[in-house]
């Protein structure tokens, strides 16, 4: 159970009406009405709360679960414990995932702006704004209506920024236009620099960035993650785009509608992402390259030239998958030593 001091809950809902919300299907309907209170992983969930399986590695754990009901799918439901209420989804991580959401609901802003808050006469401040402490708005910055700033956060000059957005404390903001729907968390930095520079055994000679960062809607920025303004063109982050904490995105750089991004990945410098591109955690991306649309690289690989479309790639120089693993497996077998003549 959710630690109540941290995270405010709703609830007790009926399990129908939490299939419902799911697009799971209860197969016990005599417990329809049954009160779930809280939802909980298979080993710590108990009476009057709902877990889910949906990685065949727990089915143990499931089978010995003191959860109330469950979502599974289908090949599953022969493991269920005796008295457990079943509710059978396609994809039960996504029907929990709205569950979970049911039971603890987004942030929703309180209008209240604090009086250490620092409002430029210009800024144009949307219906039912919140502004925490020490949060700095300058001028002409527009910020659209329902959207959270939290504490000391930093605005600069011309910023937009839509409308139900949660900007959480410590991110600055600056050259940027930012959709509606955005979450970004603590520390981000969008609109810095770009790294961007006239080499010069003299003494390097600085580019003035003069490009902005493009958001879209819909997307969510982990902590401590920079992206940069782009030095001539933009940088673009398409709509519904997930970028993981601690991630380095570079000037110019173009990405896609519904990338994912995870811990600690970099994207060099006018690198191009299109459409719903996957790159798992400490991807490296040279400069100048272009990822196809839905490809994966898995973590760890070095990308140094373009991806076509539709490809899973691995390791460094990153190649297909395929072939990575049989360089690899070629590699053990010449590492291992010659038997002994007789």
């Amino acid at each position: 159970m959710a630690d109540a001091s941290f995270f405010k809950k709703e609830g007790p809902f009926r399990l129908q009406e939490l299939a419902d919300i799911s697009g799971a299907t209860l197969l016990n309907s005599d417990l329809s009405e049954l009160m779930i209170i809280d939802v909980g992983s298979l080993d710590q969930a108990g009476p009057g709360e709902i877990s889910f399986l949906s990685n065949p590695k727990y089915v143990e754990v499931f089978k010995t679960t003191k959860a109330s009901a469950c979502i599974i799918s289908e090949k599953q439901v022969q493991h269920a414990p005796e008295g457990i209420a079943v509710l059978v989804s396609g994809d039960p991580y996504k029907s929990y995932a709205k569950i979970a959401q049911h039971f603890y609901p987004a942030e929703k802003s309180t209008g209240e702006i604090h009086p250490t808050a620092v409002i430029a006469p210009t800024a144009r401040i949307g219906e039912n704004v919140s502004i925490g402490a020490y949060s700095i708005i300058g001028e002409n910055v527009r910020i659209g209506r329902d959207t959270i700033i939290k504490n000391q956060v930093s605005i600069e000059e011309g910023v937009k920024l839509g409308r139900n957005c949660i900007i959480s404390s410590q991110v600055s903001l600056q050259a940027c236009h930012i959709g509606d729907n955005v979450t970004l968390h603590s520390g981000v930095r969008i609109g810095c620099d770009g790294f961007g520079f006239a080499p010069d055994p003299s003494g390097h000679i600085k580019i003035p960035q003069l490009g902005r960062v493009l958001i879209g809607s819909n997307v969510e920025i982990g902590a401590n993650t920079a992206i940069d303004r782009g030095a001539g063109p933009d940088t673009i982050i398409g709509d519904g785009c997930w970028i993981d904490n601690l991630c380095q995105i570079g000037h110019n750089v173009q990405m896609g509608r519904g990338c994912i991004l995870a811990a600690q990945t970099g994207v060099s410098g006018s690198s191009v992402l299109e459409d719903f591109v996957v790159l798992g955690g400490q991807v490296g991306l040279a400069g100048h390259i272009k990822i196809g649309m839905g490809t994966q690289v898995t973590a760890k690989s070095g990308v140094i030239s373009d991806i076509p479309p539709g490809q899973v790639y691995a390791g460094f120089p990153a190649r297909p998958r395929k072939e990575f693993f049989r360089s690899i497996a070629t590699l053990s077998k010449l590492s291992k030593p010659k038997g002994k003549k007789e």
